[in-house]
């Protein structure tokens, strides 16, 4: 009877012990799962974002310094590439989480999406034949652009087609799009930012970049309105910016892209 109670005492100790444990692994796996964060992007403009030609990943600067700021934030990301002007729609319609893809900040956009901490400052570049060259607000007279749609470049030519005579537009969604228009000669030249603007330009002999006098732009992430995340953001990336990280992927990104 003694033995019975025993092994019955020693059998129910090795059944709370290996509940315990089993408890504590799954304590542990829960604590260790990361939160999954959905980014979203347009991998058409290189070196911000793109696909690797051998692989088809998605890499670039955005595309780097958002997972710096994941890491920092405890969270995985999952890329999502879709067309620049679907990107604000997917904010709102809660399909995505944040947003980088070289968005600057305007008062139209404001309206609809928060903004972080400005991340990174660039220049308006044309891109065009070699025939002709577009530097100066002048030089755009009675020609066709080519713009990103829903881009600030966009924006930027609308009002300068107010102030400049004949100016027509051609919004299309890929920046591809656009230099393949310019070599065909069906549009006089694309807008863009400089640093693809020099990356097309390098692949594609035929063509010229040049720097908009008098126009900059400022690029951040874009959220949802009242998101949590904004704080969050900007904290990671306060801290990137002193520790030297941010200043580091920008050198290795475009010290070969800017004049």
């Amino acid at each position: 009877m003694k033995a019975k109670f025993f092994l019955f005492s020693n059998l129910l100790a090795l059944s709370i012990a290996l509940s315990y444990l089993t408890a504590c692994k799954n304590e542990s796996t829960s604590a260790s799962r990361k939160e999954i964060l959905r980014l979203a992007t347009s991998a058409d403009n290189p070196p911000f974002e793109f696909h690797q030609t051998t692989t088809n990943q998605i890499t670039g600067f955005d595309i780097e310094l958002a997972h710096a700021l994941a890491d920092i934030l405890n969270v995985e990301l999952e890329i999502q590439d879709m067309d620049f002007a679907s990107i604000i729609p997917a904010l709102l319609s809660g399909r995505t989480d944040v947003a980088m893809a070289t968005f600057s900040i305007t008062e139209e956009r404001k309206k609809s999406v928060s903004f972080s901490e400005i991340y990174y400052t660039a220049q308006p570049a044309s891109v065009s034949l070699k025939t002709r060259s577009f530097s100066q607000p002048k030089n755009f007279e009675g020609t066709n652009i080519g713009v990103q749609l829903g881009s600030s470049y966009e924006h930027m030519m609308k009002k300068m087609a107010q102030e400049i005579k004949d100016i027509q537009l051609v919004p299309l969604n890929k920046l591809g799009e656009l230099i393949q228009e310019v070599k065909a000669g069906r549009i006089d030249a694309a807008v863009i930012d400089i640093a693809p603007a020099k990356a097309y330009v390098e692949n594609n002999k035929d063509l010229q970049t040049n720097i908009i006098d008098g126009y900059k732009e400022s690029y951040a992430i874009a959220f949802p309105k009242n998101s949590p995340w904004i704080k969050k953001f900007n904290g990671a990336l306060k801290k990137l910016k002193e520790n030297g990280k941010l200043a580091e992927l920008t050198s290795k990104w475009f010290m070969n892209n800017h004049s």
